[in-house]
C-alpha cells in the first residue's frame, strides 16, 4: 500500500508541474484529505476560478415549450420542444469540456454561474415558435397581455390557425384566469384547439367563445372537455349556430359537470328536439346557478321538457327563456314548475307568444312560489288583462318575494293600476315596468281629408254637384274665385279648418290663377270614379282576407271578437282610435304587415272620422264571414263557415 501511495503522489506532482501558473518553484500542494474542503483559492466566493466545474440538476434547463406528457397541444408546434432539447444538450457538452480532464473540484447548484433558461410560465417563447411553425403572424396584443389575469381578445379575427397558436402557448400558461375570445371566427377547428388546450390547462376558470361560428362539429370536443373539466365555472357559448346535434353533446356535459356555475347557450338554433335533450340534463345538474337559453326555437315540446327540468332542478337561480315561442302551453308548464321549484330567483319569459290565457295559467304558479324575485314578461300579446292576472296571482301569495315585474310594451288600464296600488301595500318595494297607461296613448282624432268631407256632404244631402256649385257661382259664369268658394263652403256648414280649406282650394285651383271652374271640380271629385272603384274593391278584398285571418286566429284561442274589442276599449266608450285598434290587434299575436293593418283600418272606418266603433268592427267581420262562406259554396244552412273552421282546426 505504501508503494501505491508513493506512486500516486509522484504522478500528481508531475501533473501539477505541467500546468501553467504553478509558480517558478514548481511546488505542489498536497491533495486534500478525505472529508476536507477544497483548497483555498485567491478568488471570491461569487467569482469562481477558471478551473472550477459547475454542476446543475438534470432537467433544470428544460424549455417551457414542453407540455404535459401525452398532450395533444404539445405536439402542435412541431419541433419547438426538440429545438430546446438540442440547446440543453449543447450546453451540457460545453460544460463538460470546459474544465478539462482531471478536475477534482465539486460545487453545489447554488454556485452555478452559467446562464440558465428559466421556466416561462406565460408561454411567450412557445407562442412565437408555434406561430413560426404554423405560419401565422404573432398577435402583438396577445404577447403584451400574456401575463394578465384576464385576457380579452374580442374581434381580432384569429381564425382556426390563430387559435391553434394561442392554444399551444396557453397549455403551460399559469397567469391567465379569464379568457375572452369572443367573435374571432374560430369555427369548428379553432373551437377544437381551445378545447384540447383546456384539457391540459388547469388555471383558466372563465371562458367566452361566443359568436365564433363553431357549429355542431365544434360543439362535440367542447362538450367532451366540459364533462371532465374541474376548473371552468363560467362558460359563454352564445351565437355559435348550435343545433339539435350539439344539444345532445351539451346535455351530457350539463349532466356530468359538477363545477360549472354559469352557462350561456343563447342565440343558437336549439329546437324542440334540443329542448327534449336539455330538459332532463337540467333536472340532473346539481351545480349550475345561471342558465341562458334565450333566442332559440324551443317552441311547445321543447318548452315543456325544459320546464319539467326546471321543476326538478335544485340549484338554478337565474334563468332566461325569452324569445323561444313558448306559447300558452309553455307558460302553463312554467307555472307548474314554479309551484315546485324552491331556488329560482330571476325568470325572463319576454316575447314568448303568451296570450292573456297563458299569463293567467303562469300566474297560478306565482300563488305558491316564495323565491322568485324578478319576473320579465314584456313583449307578449297578453294585453292588460294578462298583466292583471299575473298581478292577481302575486296578490294572493302572502309569502311572495317578487321585487320586480317587467311588462314592457304592454299597455295597462285603470283596473291594473288599482290592483297595483293594493299589491304595493303588501310589497312596498315592488317595481313594475309597463308600456304605459292606455289612456295616455289616446291621440287626437285625425280629421278626414277635406275632399272626402266635400264628397260626403254632397252625398249626405242628396245634392247634385251643379246645385252646390250654383250656390257659390252668383254670376252664373261657371267659375268662382277662391274667396267666393271659401264663403260658400262656410255657408254650407261643412266642418273645415282654415288649413283644410286652403288645402282644398289649392287642390281645386290647379293652374293657380285664383279661379275655380266647375269642370275642374267634377274631374277632381268624380272624374276618376272607375279607377277609384277598382282600388276600393282591391282594398276591400285585402281587408276581408285580413279580417278572416284575424277572426280564425281569435277563435282558436277560445276568444270572441267582442273580447278583443273590449280589451282595446279602455274607457268603455264602444269606440277606439286608429292607434288603439292598431295596438290591440298587435297584442292578439297575429302577424300582419303594416300595410295590411292600414288597409283593414281604412276599411272599417267607413265614416272617415278616425275612430272605429264596435258596430263597424262587427259589420266588417260579418261581411268577411259572408264572403268566405260564398267562396266556399255554403248554402242556406250556413254550414260552409263551420266546415271551414273545422277543417282549419284539423289542419
Amino acid at each position: 500500500m505504501a508503494d501505491v501511495e508513493k506512486e500516486n503522489l509522484k504522478n500528481l506532482e508531475e501533473k501539477q508541474k505541467s500546468r501553467p501558473g504553478t509558480g517558478s518553484q514548481g511546488k505542489v500542494s498536497k491533495p486534500p484529505s478525505a472529508g476536507s474542503g477544497p483548497a483555498s483559492r485567491p478568488h471570491s466566493r461569487t467569482s469562481p476560478a477558471p478551473s472550477r466545474k459547475s454542476v446543475s440538476r438534470n432537467g433544470s434547463a428544460r424549455s417551457s415549450a414542453k407540455g404535459r406528457p401525452g398532450s395533444k397541444i404539445s405536439n402542435m408546434s412541431g419541433d419547438v420542444s426538440d429545438q430546446s432539447d438540442n440547446e440543453d444538450t449543447r450546453s451540457k457538452t460545453t460544460m463538460e469540456e470546459g474544465d478539462g480532464e482531471g478536475s477534482d473540484g465539486y460545487d453545489t447548484d447554488l454556485e452555478i454561474e452559467d446562464k440558465r433558461i428559466e421556466y416561462d410560465s406565460t408561454g411567450r417563447t412557445t407562442y412565437k415558435e408555434a406561430c413560426k411553425q404554423i405560419g401565422v403572424v404573432p398577435v402583438s396584443y396577445f404577447l403584451r397581455h400574456m401575463q394578465d389575469s384576464e385576457l380579452v381578445m374580442m374581434h381580432h379575427g384569429l381564425g382556426p390557425l390563430g387559435a391553434k397558436a394561442i392554444a399551444t402557448s396557453l397549455v403551460t400558461n399559469t397567469t391567465i384566469l379569464k379568457l375572452n375570445l369572443r367573435d374571432n371566427w374560430l369555427e369548428a377547428q379553432g373551437g377544437k384547439y381551445i378545447a384540447e388546450m383546456l384539457v391540459e390547462n388547469c388555471y383558466i376558470h372563465d371562458l367566452d367563445l361566443s359568436y365564433n361560428k363553431i357549429g355542431n362539429d365544434g360543439a362535440e370536443p367542447i362538450a367532451e372537455m366540459l364533462q371532465d373539466n374541474s376548473t371552468l365555472d363560467r362558460v359563454l357559448l352564445s351565437g355559435n349556430g348550435f343545433g339539435d346535434k350539439a344539444a345532445e353533446a351539451f346535455a351530457e356535459a350539463i349532466m356530468s359537470n359538477q363545477k360549472m356555475e354559469e352557462m350561456d347557450l343563447s342565440h343558437n338554433e336549439f329546437g324542440e328536439v334540443s329542448g327534449g335533450l336539455l330538459g332532463p340534463a337540467i333536472a340532473e345538474n346539481s351545480q349550475m346557478k345561471v342558465l341562458d337559453l334565450s333566442w332559440n326555437h324551443l317552441r311547445r315540446k321543447g318548452a315543456l321538457a325544459v320546464s319539467e327540468g326546471i321543476r326538478d332542478n335544485i340549484t338554478i337561480t337565474h334563468l332566461d327563456l325569452s324569445w323561444n315561442g313558448f306559447g300558452d302551453d309553455g307558460a302553463e308548464a312554467i307555472g307548474d314548475a314554479l309551484k315546485s321549484n324552491k331556488t329560482l330567483e330571476f325568470l325572463d319569459m319576454s316575447n314568448n307568444r303568451i296570450s292573456t290565457e297563458g299569463a293567467v295559467l303562469l300566474a297560478k304558479g306565482l300563488i305558491e312560489n316564495d323565491t322568485l324575485r324578478v319576473l320579465k314578461m314584456g313583449k307578449n300579446p297578453m294585453q292588460s288583462a294578462g298583466c292583471y292576472g299575473v298581478l292577481k296571482g302575486i296578490s294572493q301569495n302572502e309569502k311572495s318575494a317578487i321585487q320586480e315585474l317587467d311588462f314592457s310594451d304592454i299597455l295597462v288600464n285603470d283596473d291594473f293600476d288599482e290592483l297595483l296600488k293594493q299589491v304595493k301595500e303588501m310589497l312596498p318595494a315592488l317595481l313594475v315596468k309597463t308600456g304605459g297607461a292606455a289612456k295616455d296613448f289616446k291621440k287626437a282624432k285625425p280629421r278626414a281629408d277635406p275632399m272626402t268631407k266635400l264628397k260626403q256632404y254632397v252625398e249626405k244631402n242628396n245634392l247634385r254637384l251643379v246645385d252646390l256649385f250654383n250656390q257659390f257661382d252668383k254670376d252664373k259664369s261657371m267659375s268662382v274665385t277662391r274667396e267666393e268658394f271659401a264663403q260658400g263652403i262656410e255657408a254650407t256648414g261643412i266642418d273645415l279648418s282654415p288649413d283644410e280649406l286652403n288645402r282644398l282650394l289649392d287642390t281645386l285651383d290647379k293652374d293657380g290663377d285664383g279661379e275655380i271652374e266647375y269642370g275642374g271640380i267634377g274631374e277632381l271629385v268624380f272624374g276618376a270614379q272607375a279607377h277609384q272603384e277598382q282600388e276600393r274593391k282591391m282594398a276591400k278584398t285585402i281587408a276581408q282576407d285580413v279580417l278572416t285571418a284575424l277572426r280564425m286566429h281569435i277563435e282558436k284561442r277560445g276568444l270572441r271578437m267582442w273580447d278583443v274589442f273590449r280589451a282595446m276599449d279602455e274607457d268603455g266608450s264602444m269606440t277606439v282610435s286608429r292607434e288603439e285598434f292598431r295596438v290591440g290587434i298587435r297584442n292578439t299575436g297575429i302577424e300582419l304587415e303594416d300595410e295590411e293593418l292600414d288597409v283593414l283600418i281604412d276599411y272599417l272606418d267607413k265614416d272617415g272620422d278616425g275612430d272605429i266603433d264596435y258596430e263597424e268592427l262587427v259589420e266588417g267581420a260579418e261581411e268577411s264571414a259572408q264572403e268566405t262562406e260564398d267562396e266556399a259554396g255554403g248554402g242556406d244552412d250556413g254550414g260552409g263557415e263551420e266546415d271551414g273552421e273545422d277543417e282549419e282546426e284539423d289542419a
